[in-house]
């Protein structure tokens, strides 16, 4: 009984608290402390609807959102989806730690996703993540110049061979702006880090940027002749070439292009808040490589 009476007040003070337009600082430091210091003494049943009652809100205090996001599955799953108070360096944390459950599941359904997180769920490579994204379309052929005019918080797609094979072949020096336009699109990285991996192309960047986007031996070897035709012709090299790809595994890929990701959102971020603070534009990024 005492649990019930408490559940109650619970959440009648999240409505009440959902109902307020602009919180102030106090409202929200009152509600944070009462909802954290009870929950856990209240039933899952009324955990879940106390997180329904604070899902939509974008006002919701950031420890409560982690709270729910932490929560079990059950919980999490419907909050993840429908919060708009999470950044992406909250989802992208979550894809590493959770892989593909119902969780992950959960953002993948969510209305609106960043170039990033597209690529970090599709990296997954899981099945019901990615019916989730609806990524599993090839884009129709003959249409490569259409690379260079894609919207860049559209879904990063999984290529076929085909059409792999095509944009290996925009990787020579007359449509290299295509083959980096195309490469940060399937990689969600910024253009400026797409061209700092296409700048060395004995990098080994560059060799984990085409095993994540599915490329091929044959394929990878076509990009590097394109981009590197002084050195394509030495069998020497390129023997180093087919070693140094052969021994780069798919997961591995993945992990390395998320990585990227994060830090070039980290980096936005402390950009941000330079210029906050300080009146002054963000130094440049170094990108990927």
């Amino acid at each position: 009984m005492q649990n019930q009476r408490l559940a109650r007040m619970l959440i009648e003070n999240a409505e009440q608290f959902a109902r307020l337009g602009n919180p102030s600082t106090d409202d929200c430091m009152r509600i944070q402390k009462h909802i954290l210091e009870n929950i856990d003494l209240v039933s899952a049943d009324d955990r879940r609807a106390i997180a329904a009652i604070f899902a939509p809100l974008e006002t919701t205090p950031l420890e409560i959102v982690h709270f729910f996001c932490d929560s079990d599955e059950a919980i999490a799953a419907p909050f993840v989806a429908r919060t708009p108070a999470v950044d992406d360096r909250m989802l992208l944390t979550m894809i590493g730690s959770y892989r593909a459950g119902p969780r992950v599941r959960a953002i993948a359904r969510r209305p609106s996703l960043s170039g990033p997180v597209r690529a970090a769920l599709r990296a997954l490579d899981d099945p019901s993540v990615d019916r989730a994204l609806e990524l599993r379309q090839s884009p129709k052929s003959g249409s490569m110049a259409a690379f260079a005019d894609r919207d860049r918080v559209r879904p990063t797609q999984r290529l076929d061979a085909g059409a792999l094979s095509q944009i290996a072949a925009l990787a020579g020096e007359k449509s290299r702006s295509l083959f980096e336009t195309a490469l940060a699109d399937c990689t969600g990285l910024s253009m400026t880090s797409a061209r700092i991996l296409c700048d060395d192309p004995t990098s080994r960047n560059l060799l984990f940027a085409l095993r994540f986007m599915g490329f091929d031996l044959d394929q990878a070897l076509s990009v590097f002749r394109g981009m590197a035709a002084d050195l394509a012709g030495d069998e020497t090299v390129l023997q180093r070439f087919r070693a140094a790809y052969s021994m780069i595994e798919a997961e591995e890929a993945a992990e390395r292009v998320r990585r990227w990701q994060l830090e070039e959102l980290q980096s936005l971020v402390t950009g941000q808040g330079a210029a906050n603070g300080q009146q002054q534009h963000p130094k440049v990024r170094k990108g990927a490589a």
